[in-house]
């Protein structure tokens, strides 16, 4: 809201800005930021800076680096910003697990909201600022945001371009949404810290994606995550396509075990890659014994390849076009991989319960 004041019919502006959000904040909150890492010397130093730079009141962040035995240089690294910052703890997970690591540092937090992140990741510097308005204006447990993919390396970029492709990944709102809305899931999400004490900790018994584990629990127990693209972060993509696509596979994988124990979970989106999968392998098959089936097959997959070429087209139109020879192949990479880790993760169910 800008005021003018005119005199004598000449404006005079007065150059106060008086900001909206700021006056819906209705108070500041603490913040714990637990960040597990393992071999994350490349990233976790741009990751703490990026906290470190908030446009927040530093004496309300708390950053416990959880750490699984790193063998690089990332304990070093930490130390050096310890012997500066105060607020900088360095905490061991013997497990080398995720989800341990999460639960260590959740039990060690003492801020009224904890926050999830990756070492791989850097954080706008109102990612905090955004996310203690919305807890508040909006009177929920859980806030989250948008993930924007940066690379050092052109692989890096094309893997980013691909994650943030709704037909790539139709059912992560986060990776592409541009409207403010109630979701299922956020990416680095803030909790606020008494749902911990109400619902439990991160699931560590099985193999299993525990974000939208929790998640799913807190809307289950009638709360509610609400999604802006005004909370930012900036993710560090895998460098290799190998690594990604077995990223993607552990998705499959994990998304299976989550959906066995919250059966409620389900939902159709889930079901298109195996299906495909599926489809395509039956395809395959039944086109060595028939010319009939080898035309069904190309159809088949003219159509799939249509719409996937066209959707990284209008992806990378006009300014990333170099991204686009490559960038359908990865995609049905992604689905393949995906799709085949859901299968495998059901199979295993299967020959555990028989």
């Amino acid at each position: 809201m800008r005021v003018v004041l005119f005199i004598w019919n000449n404006p005079l502006f007065l150059s106060f800005q008086i900001s909206t959000d700021i006056l819906n904040a209705k108070e500041k909150l603490s913040f714990s930021i637990v960040i597990p890492c393992r071999n994350e010397e490349n990233y976790i130093g741009q990751c703490i800076d990026s906290i470190l730079n908030q446009n927040y009141d530093q004496s309300l962040i708390e950053i416990l680096i959880v750490d699984g035995e790193s063998t690089d240089k990332t304990r070093t690294i930490v130390k050096k910003y310890i012997d500066t910052y105060k607020n900088i703890k360095l905490l061991d997970n013997p497990a080398k697990k995720t989800p341990h690591a999460l639960n260590i540092g959740v039990k060690n937090s003492t801020g009224e909201v904890i926050v999830i992140l990756g070492a791989h990741t850097k954080v706008d510097e109102n990612f905090l600022f955004y996310n203690n308005k919305f807890l508040q204006e909006k009177n929920v447990k859980v806030t989250g945001g948008t993930q924007l993919n940066i690379g050092k390396t052109y692989t890096q970029n094309l893997i980013g371009l691909a994650m943030e492709m709704p037909f790539a990944m139709a059912s992560a709102k986060y990776r592409w949404s541009k409207s403010d809305q109630f979701v299922d899931t956020v990416v680095y999400a803030a909790y606020r810290k008494e749902l911990f004490d109400e619902l439990g900790l991160f699931e560590e018994n099985q193999i299993i994606s525990e974000d939208a584990e929790f998640n799913w629990r807190i809307r289950k127990a009638g709360y509610k995550i609400y999604f802006s693209p005004k909370i930012k972060t900036y993710y560090f993509p895998r460098s290799s396509i190998k690594d990604f696509i077995y990223q993607i596979f552990r998705y499959g994988i994990l998304r299976v075990n989550v959906l066995l124990k919250h059966k409620n979970a389900l939902k159709l989106l889930h079901f298109i890659p195996p299906l495909f999968v599926i489809t395509l392998i039956t395809l395959l098959i039944l086109s060595i014994f028939s010319e009939f089936w080898t035309k069904i097959t190309l159809f088949f997959l003219a159509v799939y390849f249509a719409v996937n070429i066209i959707s990284s087209l209008l992806h990378t139109f006009p300014k990333k076009l170099k991204y686009f020879p490559l960038l359908p192949i990865l995609v049905f990479l992604m689905h393949v991989s995906w799709g085949l880790g859901f299968l495998i993760g059901l199979i295993n169910h299967f020959i555990k319960r028989n």
